[in-house]
């Protein structure tokens, strides 16, 4: 497949791009698989590198100069420490949701965010559960006086995974005046980019499609181009990308395996869908840089009821890594299967996959990278995470997922950048407060970010591995550190 010509790859990069969220949406949307078993929630501390990436730790303390371009600012001393984020004292994520005085009224204009969403669609994974999260913050920063004295409130449209639709919900949602967008619609978030720029209103969210949020593929050097038709395309000039973006979504799946030790890795995609494992290039590229061996993709079918199969040719070619490029439901029957026939490697999902049925299915082991930052670890900032949620009603259930945790990230930095805020706050005075950001960490739940008026949001390279055994998570490199690829020098 890599001996194809540089015309037919970049052909199929373009398909990968306006594809993947769909990939990735649809793994995390499946049947319910019977499993009861919530993972334990508990941080390491065992130390852990995967190839030639950067580890590293955010630290809103940083003095980085942000350069002429837009930039992710990551720290790269493989020494940071996980210590970043656990101050006794107050934490910047705790602080920066409450611009006005502890205690103080949101008792100015209120202002509010449109969330588009696809809750109910074919690749609706876990992204339901985003309303009922911001709702929650949207309580905690009012109690704590809101947006300098603007309590935040939200309105949401499902659009059902219908384009259609989507484009006449952003119409219908501009004419309420929103201070911004709030984006995760995976599937059909591809299409909306001219829409979304028109309305000049700042988009935040948890996305994977370039038309949005821009990427880059550093298997193939190809970085973002404004051009027409280009492999990979850049973010939209109000878009202000936070977690992983395109690329490095398909690189967490390789560095995570290497994390877990894995060495002969292999992909089950689903048959139905030929987004399913157009990620391939990539991926099989990735194992190789990494000296990892790619066996390649064997096809399944997503309603068949056993994998038996497909688990002895697994088992006869030695593989100890299975990325699961399909529904989660085909990760559980096909997990028991390969027990059955004497598989002890592990399974891979990534990004949003790692979530609901999947990540509940007794006895199975995980490894990949997550795309925002992990919810089990202690440090402080995701501690305030899993309080304020669990005292407002979310099930671990329902914050479980590194696609809440990206919402999350994304409100606690929209709340930082508006801090002040005039009587009357327009999207114009939120786009521009949103240039006000520069190295920002969050106290480490981000990847330092910098936004610059006149530049477009830049790559964001860098990612959580994990591991999901015993039915306990782990980031292999303790805390809230992350890694990058390539490594930033």
């Amino acid at each position: 497949m890599l001996r194809t010509s540089t015309h037919r790859r970049r052909h199929a990069l373009l398909a990968v791009g306006a594809a993947f969220g769909l990939v990735l949406g649809a793994c995390s949307s499946d049947s319910k698989t019977g499993a009861t078993t919530t993972p334990v929630t508990t941080a390491t501390t065992t130390a852990g590198t995967a190839g030639t990436t950067a580890v590293t730790t955010a630290s809103s303390e940083s003095e980085t100069t942000p350069g002429s371009t837009a930039s992710t600012d990551t720290a790269t001393s493989d020494t940071a420490s996980t210590d970043t984020a656990t101050s006794e004292t107050a934490t910047a994520s705790s602080e920066v949701t409450a611009s006005s005085a502890a205690g103080s009224a949101a008792d100015k204009s209120p202002v509010l965010i449109a969330g588009i969403i696809d809750a109910t669609g074919p690749s609706a994974g876990d992204q339901g559960n985003a309303e009922p999260i911001a709702k929650a913050w949207a309580d905690y920063v009012n109690s704590k006086g809101g947006l300098d004295g603007h309590p935040v409130t939200f309105e949401f449209a499902d659009n059902g995974g219908d384009a259609a639709k989507a484009q006449s919900q952003i119409a219908e949602l501009e004419a309420k005046n929103p201070v911004a967008f709030l984006l995760l619609s995976t599937g059909v978030e591809s299409s909306l980019g001219e829409a979304l720029t028109a309305s000049g209103i700042p988009v935040i969210g948890v996305g994977y499609s370039p038309a949005i949020w821009g990427g880059s593929i550093e298997a193939f050097k190809l970085a973002c181009s404004t051009d027409a038709g280009a492999p990979v395309a850049c973010a939209i000039p109000n878009a202000f990308p936070v977690t992983t973006t395109f690329g490095a979504v398909v690189d967490e799946q390789v560095i995570g395996a290497k994390a877990a030790g894995a060495t002969k890795l292999a992909t089950a995609a689903c048959a139905e869908v030929d987004s399913c494992s157009q990620a391939e290039p990539v991926f099989a590229a990735d194992a190789t840089a990494l000296g990892l061996t790619d066996t390649g993709v064997v096809k399944v079918s997503s309603t068949a009821s056993d994998y038996t199969a497909e688990c002895i040719k697994f088992v006869q070619d030695g593989v100890d890594f299975i990325q699961i490029s399909a529904a989660g439901s085909v990760g559980a029957t096909m997990w028991g299967n390969c027990q059955d026939q004497g598989y002890t490697g592990i399974f891979g999902a990534s990004a949003g996959s790692v979530a609901g049925d999947l990540i509940k299915i007794p006895g199975i082991t995980l490894a990949g990278g997550i795309n925002a930052f992990p919810w089990w670890v202690d440090d402080a900032p995701v501690k305030e995470y899993r309080d304020v949620l669990t005292a407002a009603g979310i099930t671990e259930d329902q914050y479980s997922s590194p696609t809440m945790t990206g919402v999350w990230g994304d409100l606690q930095l929209f709340a930082k950048a508006n801090a002040k805020l005039s009587d009357n706050p327009t999207k114009d005075e939120t786009l521009a407060n949103m240039y006000t950001i520069s190295n920002e960490t969050l106290d480490g739940l981000i990847a330092p970010v910098t936004f610059t008026k006149g530049q477009l949001g830049a790559n964001r390279p860098c990612f959580w591995p994990y591991i999901l055994k015993d039915g306990t998570f782990t980031n292999p490199l303790g805390g809230l550190k992350y890694e990058c690829y390539p490594p930033e020098s």
